[in-house]
């Protein structure tokens, strides 16, 4: 019987980002002196390999992973220089009180009983002395019942406030010290005009799905743009037994929905390609404004903007190239991201999705004639947890067995869910009518949704219990190498028994 060759992945960058990574996340945890010499020794390395490439092109790989390796580092231990060097690191390590004004740069995040919110600090005193202009990541740790100002912050507003500086419990997320508040802050600016745009389409929308039950009500934004304030703790739970979390952390799957649904009526609007790249951008960048720029989503957006300018430029666009692309780029821009696993998944999850997911696909709907929804949702699923799961179980120890089965029955009902709970948010806005309506049209994909993840959560074995750290990664990827390795042999006994 005869075949056609499977198209082979260009794998060429998946070195490169790698290497990327790996220098990025040991540079963030190496005294900077260390990390410089590294980098040097690399560079040295790499040119020389470069400059051999003219007689052979085997050299070129070669040389460019270890630029890349050595510039990544580069930034890294540039980064942690600036941060332990600073004066916020400095006024946290004696456990100063102080005064601040700092920019808001997420939403307030309540954590049992404590609210988290992040921000830029940019003056700081301390007492007695004269405010320094700073530029430090900060995280403000305040007791909800002290005001309700926080709960009513939004990015971009300038606040004022005092308190101690503290060193944070986990340097890897980039902050230079945690505040913890005594009294409520105090607005001095802001919002700008597209976070105070942002926040009143957040807040439509929760108005849009007011009328809703809870659960619905609760879910519907969190599939929409990510705001799970509202979901409950048991659906949160079942939701990640079943392998659907995922599911309610907006990512670039969001953005894909939404692009789906009005770039083709955009094209048929009339716009050229040109006008048609540029709408693009614009709608990444909106809407990462709208569900906040997470790591999952800012990946995300600068891999679609990366697409707007091959489309305005005629160029083919490669998902592969652009994902590596766009991991680079913002591992050389902040690379803190190298210890935010939502960042290191999302890229991981894409990676299968483009590599693996379309093959997969093929051969289910060729070898066992399942159908295209039913392959396409199969595969792609399966490609995004084999790819993802080695990195999930260094932390959560354990593998969701049925989380293919539940994204089967649930994922066809997320792009509906996300497509009309942005028709509640933008129907509340224009017309409140119109976005209660939306938002009971959405209610059903979404029960749909928490449907499957509770009766998925509740099937025996639905969590299997697995090792964590380094130990459970290599276990899981040495059960992957031998499954790959009967699935192989199964295909060829299946294909000694087929007919020419």
């Amino acid at each position: 019987m005869n075949r056609a060759r499977p198209k082979v992945p260009d794998l060429r960058l998946l070195p490169p980002v790698l290497a990327g990574w790996l220098a990025t996340r040991l540079g963030l945890t190496h005294a900077p002196a260390t990390t410089f010499a590294c980098a040097a020794g690399l560079a040295a390395i790499g040119v020389p390999t470069l400059c051999f490439a003219k007689r052979s092109t085997m050299f070129i790989p070669v040389g460019a992973t270890l630029l890349v390796a050595a510039s990544l580092a580069t930034s890294a231990a540039l980064h942690v220089y600036a941060l332990r060097l600073g004066p916020v690191s400095e006024l946290a390590a004696a456990h100063s009180y102080v005064t601040a004004t700092a920019a808001v740069t997420g939403d307030p995040k309540p954590v049992k009983g404590i609210i988290l919110l992040p921000v830029r600090i940019e003056s700081v005193s301390s007492e007695g002395g004269a405010p320094l202009r700073v530029h430090s990541r900060a995280t403000v740790l305040a007791h909800p019942d002290s005001s309700a100002t926080w709960s009513t912050l939004l990015p971009s507003m300038h606040i004022e406030l005092s308190g101690r500086l503290v060193p944070p419990k986990d340097p890897a997320d980039g902050d230079a010290a945690t505040l913890t508040a005594n009294q409520p802050p105090r607005v001095i600016g802001g919002p700008s005009l597209i976070q105070s745009l942002a926040g009143a389409l957040r807040s439509d929308l929760r108005q849009a799905v007011a009328g809703l039950p809870p659960e619905p009500a609760a879910v519907l934004p969190a599939l929409t743009l990510g705001d799970t304030s509202a979901v409950p703790a048991a659906t949160s739970a079942d939701l990640k037994a079943a392998g659907l979390s995922y599911l309610v952390v907006v990512s670039g799957e969001n953005l894909v929905f939404l692009s789906a649904a009005v770039l083709p009526l955009a094209r048929y609007a009339g716009l050229c390609a040109h006008a048609l790249a540029v709408f693009a951008a614009v709608l990444a960048l909106g809407f990462t404004a709208l569900a906040r720029p997470g790591p999952p989503m800012v990946r995300a957006t600068v891999t679609a903007l990366l697409a707007s300018v091959a489309l305005s430029t005629g160029r083919r666009f490669r998902g592969l190239t652009a994902t590596a692309g766009a991991a680079l780029i913002l591992l050389l821009i902040d690379p803190w991201l190298a210890h935010q696993y939502g960042f290191v998944l999302s890229v991981a999850a894409t990676a299968g999705l483009l590599v693996s997911a379309p093959g997969w696909r093929d051969k289910l709907i060729v070898l066992y004639r399942l159908p295209s929804w039913v392959a396409t949702t199969a595969s792609y699923t399966a490609a995004a947890e084999i790819y993802c799961e080695p990195l999930l179980v260094t932390f959560t120890g354990s593998l969701p067995l049925y989380a293919v089965f539940g994204n089967v029955l649930a994922v066809p009902a997320a792009p509906p869910a996300t497509v009309l709970g942005i028709t509640a948010m933008a129907g509340y806005a224009v017309w409140p009518p119109a976005g209660h309506a939306a938002a009971w049209l959405a209610q059903w994909p979404t029960r749909w949704i928490c449907l499957v993840a509770h009766g998925v959560a509740r099937v025996p074995g639905a969590k299997v219990p697995w090792p964590t750290g380094l130990v459970g990664m290599f276990a899981l990827l040495a059960t992957y190498a031998i499954g790959r390795r009967l699935t192989r042999s199964l295909h060829r006994i299946h294909d000694r028994r087929s007919p020419v």
